[in-house]
């Protein structure tokens, strides 16, 4: 059985480190002997603050887990739309680097393993995936809980599946000098239709040690996200060592069905007997979100 930790009040940092708090014993045996602890914010604009991962959330996990980290923490990202060194300016993260002596990473100038996905016609083609998030020994994803356009949800474990694809005519590949109208993007390569797009994150997340899932909700997104939808003030934050647990307690508090989210249901989200949800009463902030316009067809997945 899971544990999930939800709190809700109108502080967003208090939201976040009290729910860790309350799965401390399960984070500290985590971080004991990790080498490699890599924290994966959601920066999928380099401008749009309510697409991504506010600085005070991603305050409030360092200051919670720093502690305990032996080596120094890396903040990685690779933004879908823009320059992610743009974005960590933007969203004040370098702020943080000086706090808590981060090591910064660009995921889309990282270093790569190939992973096979699907095309529309279920043929295989081969993805770039980022080496930092594939050898992590304590991955931690925080982003905030946003209904989306292709998928209809995205949140712990869409920010690492996809976000750790990278544009290689930023990357490596143009560090090797190949012909850049010859390179692909591999965030959108993975675009193939709403199957396959679901089979193809859940193949992606199967790669990745995702050990920590914190789900920002101080702000969600409804309508048309992940970018450009509208702000949702929900006031509340899930932490959980089990991320599929994490998505499918934030698709309860949207209104969603799991069975709708096709890469969810893939890889076996769970119903509420197999989870413990400790802290604050999480039925009372269930909130009916707004879903995309395309909803009744991407919701036909299978």
């Amino acid at each position: 059985m899971s544990k999930i930790a939800f709190i809700s009040s109108n502080d967003r940092k208090y939201n976040i480190e009290r729910a860790l708090s309350l799965i401390k014993g399960e984070i500290i045996s985590g971080l004991r002997g990790a080498k490699s602890v890599v924290v994966k914010p959601n920066c999928v604009h380099e401008d749009i603050q309510l697409s991504s991962t506010h600085v005070d959330a991603l305050d409030a996990l360092l200051n919670f887990i720093s502690p305990y980290v032996k080596s120094q923490i890396i903040l990685a990202e690779g933004t879908g739309e823009g320059n992610t060194i743009t974005a960590f300016e933007n969203y004040g993260y370098f702020s943080l680097q000086e706090k808590y002596d981060l090591a910064l990473v660009d995921l889309n100038t990282d270093e790569f393993e190939t992973i096979e996905i699907l095309d529309k016609k279920n043929n295989k083609i081969r993805a770039q995936f980022s080496k930092t998030l594939l050898n992590s020994d304590y991955l931690i994803s925080i982003a905030l809980p946003k209904t989306h356009n292709e998928v209809i949800y995205t949140g712990a474990i869409k920010n690492v599946a996809v976000g750790g694809l990278i544009k290689p005519y930023f990357g490596l590949s143009a560090k090797l000098g190949m012909n850049f109208s010859k390179l692909k993007d591999n965030k959108s390569l993975i675009h193939q239709g709403t199957p396959a797009l679901n089979e193809n994150i859940a193949t992606l997340f199967e790669h990745i040690k995702l050990k920590l899932s914190v789900l920002d909700g101080f702000e969600c997104m409804e309508g048309e996200g992940p970018v450009h939808g509208d702000m949702v003030p929900a006031h509340y934050s899930i932490v959980s060592s089990d991320p599929l647990a994490a998505d499918w307690l934030a698709c309860n508090l949207m209104n969603i069905k799991i069975e709708d989210i096709g890469y969810l249901s893939l890889l076996g989200a769970g119903d509420i007997n197999n989870h413990f949800i400790i802290g604050d009463d999480w039925r009372e902030h269930i909130v009916d979100f707004k879903k995309p316009k395309d909803f009744e067809r991407i919701r036909k997945w299978r």
